[in-house]
């Protein structure tokens, strides 16, 4: 994927410390997909939700950092038709198991204020460069989740 087309698809960052992968000493995880749909992030979901249910030990939640068209799913304006999946990824936020954050740069160019977010959305000022500061963290690619 070019860079042009990264920046204009939506990047789901996953940085995951999951139980499943104590046994790798303490490194943490992260995964990257591209979802085009509310389909592909329902199953995101899914399969986090499965990984969950697996993991015997967690530090710290997974990390999704949003950019592209499907982050307008999270903002309050797209609550209703989205319902399901967002009352599924705050659920999973409430439960201190995924931390969504989306890019202000994005938001910008999409004329997407704060206040227009749901309230379990944080956000990072460049969603690549959130992405740079996981890897630089010493989080380890993981291709657990295929969309």
């Amino acid at each position: 994927m070019t860079g042009t087309k990264r920046a204009s698809a939506l990047i789901v960052v996953l940085a995951i410390s999951l139980g499943s992968f104590a046994a790798a000493a303490a490194d943490s995880f992260y995964l990257e997909v591209s979802p085009k749909s509310p389909g592909d992030l329902a199953r995101l979901m899914d399969a986090l939700e499965e990984s969950f249910d697996e993991a015997l030990v967690r530090r710290e939640p997974v990390v999704i950092v949003l950019h592209g068209e499907e982050a307008g799913i999270f903002t309050r304006q797209s609550y209703a038709e989205n319902r399901t999946l967002v009352d599924r990824a705050a659920l999973l936020d409430a439960y201190n198991l995924i931390d969504m954050r989306m890019c202000e740069t994005w938001m910008s160019n999409n004329n997407i204020e704060k206040s227009d977010l749901l309230p379990f959305i944080d956000t990072v000022p460049y969603a690549p460069e959130e992405i740079r500061k996981l890897r630089t963290e010493g989080y380890l690619q993981h291709p657990s989740v295929e969309i």
